[in-house]
């Protein structure tokens, strides 16, 4: 493990973590937890400022003294730390939170490390604050590794005073960290890609007589993605739109969040199309127009007599589906049973129609879209905690109009434009109307 150099960091400050969080094993806190990091790491801010508001952040949901994020480069450098706590350490010293030593254990086994008494290990060195304000009270000490599919990224942990209940939360602590690292995984690959993106494009533009010619023979970068129907310059939507050019060339399942109106189908076909399964189908359903043994058909498909009315055999939604992408619009209608059938489809890739009995495997890319607080309906036993995770993989955030008055004027004048084409005018906003608007 390369030594970590100073010079290469950018520090997020060691701040007031807050109080600590009592009743830590209540059900919803995690789920809490999840939806408001997911919301923090979609976020259109530096990576830097992202993961310190996540480490920040962790105190509402874990109890801990400390946190801190160690994210390391390509070479195994450290690129970023962010660290948050009560304490008054160093801000320029983050090895005060976590020592080096505990960071390249849990980088070579790539598994979590818990320490009961953090005194009492050789990996917290001297001059670490290993003990609490008594002597007699140990430091529980909670470490993860931050991964993207078979890389190791860095480390995610937290410290704390123990005490009688602090050996029950380990394991559950252990299971939320683990989850918060996968999904600030995912968001550093994709800050990456597009890090990389960018540089390759700013490369090209210095050098304009190899950018034509590359241009004319590979397939068009998708750093300014243009979507149909989707209009607007606004920050939050930029950010969006960069998102979906990145996530788009991934399998992962993508989990569409926002208001109605928001363009949530719209943002899913633009995945699909920028999508190496772009050639193939692109079969959409909106789960909330249909009753449940209507919706099972429409998926899965039917067998001939399986039900009054099935005169013959249809394929499901995700056999016209195979190869392609499969839109599930409103999926937080759809009841606990249902959800139950579509988990096993999700987690194996294999489905029997409606009255069949022979098993079809199918090859789905997975776009869901919902406006209702999935973490709520999981709290109240509405939705299955285990498909909510298995559907919250990459989620997007969309901004409503009312968090992009900017786009407003854009937006006006491409409906009228729309009407002058379709009537046959070529009316025009007067300047005052703009104004008004805007």
């Amino acid at each position: 493990m390369a030594q970590i150099m100073r010079d290469r960091v950018h520090e997020v400050g060691l701040l007031d973590a807050g109080p600590p969080i009592k009743a830590m094993h209540e059900p919803n806190i995690p789920l809490r937890g999840i939806y408001e990091i997911s919301e923090i790491l979609t976020a259109p801010t530096r990576l830097e400022i992202t993961l310190g508001n996540v480490v920040n952040v962790l105190s509402s949901f874990v109890q801990m003294r400390h946190g801190a994020m160690v994210v390391l480069d390509a070479e195994g450098e450290l690129e970023i730390a962010a660290t948050a706590g009560n304490n008054q350490a160093p801000q320029s010293d983050w090895r005060h939170v976590i020592p080096q030593s505990v960071v390249d254990r849990i980088v070579a086994t790539g598994t979590p490390l818990v320490l009961h008494d953090v005194s009492k290990s050789e990996l917290f060195q001297a001059g670490l604050q290993t003990t609490s304000s008594s002597a007699t009270i140990p430091v529980t000490f909670i470490g993860v590794p931050i991964e993207a599919g078979d890389e190791i990224l860095g480390t995610l942990s937290i410290d704390r005073v123990g005490d009688r209940a602090a050996s029950v939360r380990c394991d559950e602590d252990v299971s939320f960290l683990t989850m918060v690292a996968n999904l600030v995984g995912r968001t550093i690959r994709l800050h990456r890609m597009l890090s990389t993106d960018r540089q390759r494009l700013v490369e090209e533009q210095r050098r304009p007589e190899k950018w034509v010619h590359e241009k004319e023979t590979r397939p068009a970068r998708h750093s300014h993605v243009k979507i149909d129907g989707i209009i607007g310059e606004s920050p939050a939507l930029k950010q969006v739109l960069e998102t979906v050019a990145v996530v788009a060339r991934t399998n992962s399942t993508v989990l569409l969040r926002g208001e109605s109106g928001t363009g949530k189908e719209f943002f899913a076909q633009a995945i699909h199309k920028l999508s190496p399964r772009s050639k193939k189908a692109f079969v959409k359903l909106n789960c909330a127009a249909l009753p449940e043994s209507v919706l099972e058909s429409e998926l899965f498909g039917h067998e001939k007599g399986a039900f009054t009315g099935a005169v013959s055999q249809r394929a499901g939604r995700f056999e016209l589906a195979n190869g392609g992408t499969l839109l599930l619009d409103e999926i937080g209608e759809i009841s606990p049973a249902f959800q139950a059938k579509l988990l096993r489809v999700l987690q194996e890739g294999e489905l029997e129609r409606v009255g069949g009995t022979r098993t079809l495997t199918v090859d789905v890319r997975l776009i869901c879209a919902t406006n209702k607080d999935l973490e709520t309906a999981v709290v109240n036993g509405e939705f299955r905690a285990d498909l909510y995770y298995r559907i919250n993989v990459v989620p997007i955030m969309l901004p409503p109009l009312r968090e992009r008055p900017g786009d407003i004027p854009r937006l006006a004048k491409a409906f009228l434009d729309r009407f002058n084409s379709e009537n046959h005018r070529e009316l025009a906003f007067a300047p005052s109307a703009l104004e008004l608007i805007s």
